[in-house]
């Protein structure tokens, strides 16, 4: 029986980072039943065609397995990002004046809202609250720090809340005050920040459906055909089947539920039980810890304090429970993610992996994300003990400085400051390293994750001084984060993540050559094609 060849793809050139010096040789590409099919020259490849065959000519861009964004949040992404966009404002003048207008653009009744927000412009106010307060004319308002870990909020919005004074938590929440006791309008956080999250209006349920799918084929638009999703815990299930009911995904989505600080057993349980959800494109694959917070809100997790004294404390002051909960779903062969940044974090992370049983431990491909700052003695413990390193190289292009000026490097100091991403050297020490963007807190266009790992700097920051630069990766490391150690990441390896034939015809196509473009053609680059499981989910030809 002959096979129906559904689409095929020429005048192309092959981009494959498990192929020798990432070059495939060929031209053209079958796709059947959502698989590739053959791999060969256009001669050949178009003798394979009928009358119901899609054909697409490529017009000699390049073609490589589907990108894929290896630690995002979509959900929460989409929830968050709403009012006035703060990136660049980097004093208190910048984001008063935004706030301002802001508000005179926000009806009455209704919140002030932001996001993105670099604490380094609030860093001087011991009251941002009133600072906000005046600038939105006592309105109610909330701004998201830019690592979705903390907020500025007005002083209307705390009395609301009823927030008064510092409150303890059961994990490592703030509410930060002065000396006398005084809400400052910073909240750092889940539980903190959930004291004035509560109080903000919410979309309905229909109205997320339609916004995420938007944002969804935005992804698709900028190359991605899938993501690692790092949250659940907003009714995400509902979303993905709601939205699989009116029309196919166009991005494969694997998804890791939170088991949170202080989980309870019914909690642990709750998450392992799912497990076993899925849909036509996304599927459950994991539960995601939180070992620590941020070093610019100073709960990240350190060896010692930072020059505020803070990041002393993890975010599960139970430290017991939190080896507990990651070895229940170890010993039930349950990969965990834990979110780990400051360097005792993630020692904590690697000791309490390691004493899980080692067949165990491999098997499942533990991971540990972000790795923000790391001494020497833990850079080989990845490869050594499996465990798997996620990092996002945009963060450390986008919020810090070469000079160290920035809020991230001054509150570690010099030392730990240039351990800051330590990719190159996790990468020689043999680890395979996933790459992602952690949207909304970096763009998810993966044009820039391409970027910010090969030169350590953003595109149009080319007179700007790169970010350790000697912790550069190579053109084909960069798309193997995004391709081949994706989606072994999510252990898919032997189906997806190759431009071979067998595997899932999930494919990017780019106008340059992801390995060796220059940066500033690469983050300029369009995106002529993009396919999922053989069918188009953004066609820019």
């Amino acid at each position: 029986m002959t096979t129906q060849i559904d689409t095929i793809l020429f005048n192309a050139r092959l981009r494959d980072a498990t192929a020798p010096a990432g070059i495939r040789d060929g031209d053209a590409i079958a796709i059947s039943g959502g698989l590739i099919a053959a791999v060969g020259t256009g001669d050949d490849i178009l003798k394979l065609r009928n009358s119901r065959t899609e054909v697409f000519d490529l017009g000699g861009a390049y073609l490589t397995p589907g990108l894929v964004d290896g630690h995002a949040h979509p959900v929460s992404g989409n929830d968050l990002q709403v009012g006035v966009d703060m990136t660049g404002a980097r004093t208190a003048e910048e984001m008063l004046a935004r706030l301002r207008a802001e508000a005179q653009r926000t009806p009455l009744g209704q919140w002030v809202m932001g996001y993105s927000l670099d604490p380094i412009a609030f860093a001087g106010l011991p009251h941002v609250a009133d600072a906000i307060e005046d600038a939105v004319g006592g309105r109610p308002t909330c701004v998201f720090i830019f690592d979705y870990h903390g907020v500025a909020v007005s002083r209307t919005a705390l009395t609301m809340a009823g927030v008064t004074g510092p409150r303890s938590f059961v994990g490592a929440s703030v509410i930060v005050c002065d000396a006398d006791g005084r809400p400052t309008g910073v909240l750092l956080e889940p539980e903190a920040i959930a004291l004035v999250k509560g109080l903000i209006p919410v979309p309905t349920f229909a109205d997320r459906v339609a916004s995420l799918r938007t944002t969804l084929n935005r992804m698709a638009a900028s190359g991605l055909t899938g993501i690692h999703v790092m949250d659940a815990n907003t009714r995400s299930m509902e979303l993905f089947a709601a939205l699989e009911a009116e029309a196919d995904l166009p991005l494969r989505l694997h998804v890791a539920p939170w088991v949170n600080p202080g989980a309870s057993q019914s909690d642990i349980d709750e998450v392992l039980a799912q497990q076993s959800l899925h849909g036509k494109y996304w599927r459950v694959v994991a539960a995601k810890f939180f070992i620590d917070g941020t070093i610019d809100g100073g709960t990240g997790w350190l060896h010692e304090p930072d020059i505020h004294g803070e990041g002393l404390a993890a975010l599960w002051p139970d430290h017991e429970a939190y080896q507990y909960a990651l070895r229940f779903f170890a010993e039930r062969q349950v990969q965990t993610i834990t979110h780990a940044i400051g360097d005792h974090a993630i020692r904590f992370v690697l000791d309490t992996l390691k004493d899980v049983p080692e067949a165990l431990r491999r098997a499942a491909r533990h991971r540990i994300e972000h790795i923000e700052t790391l001494p020497d003695e833990d850079i080989g413990r990845f490869a050594a003990e499996g465990i798997i390193p996620s990092m996002q190289p945009s963060h450390a292009v986008r919020y810090t400085r070469a000079d160290h000026s920035d809020n991230w490097s001054s509150r570690l100091g010099k030392e730990r400051a240039d351990r800051a991403w330590r990719c190159r050297d996790i990468a020689d020490a043999g680890a395979p390293i996933v790459m992602g963007s952690d949207w909304p807190i970096a763009p998810f266009d993966p044009r820039e994750i391409l970027v910010c790992a090969r030169f350590r700097r953003l595109a149009e920051q080319s007179l700007a001084e790169a970010i350790q630069p000697s912790q550069a990766l190579t053109g084909l490391e960069a798309l193997a984060g995004l391709t081949s150690i994706a989606a072994y990441a999510v252990h898919e390896e032997a189906i997806s993540g190759a431009l071979t034939p067998g595997m899932r015809a999930d494919l990017t196509a780019l106008s340059v050559d992801p390995i060796n473009a220059p940066a500033d053609a690469l983050a300029a680059a369009t995106v002529p094609l993009t396919m999922m499981d053989g069918r188009v989910t953004h066609n820019g030809l």
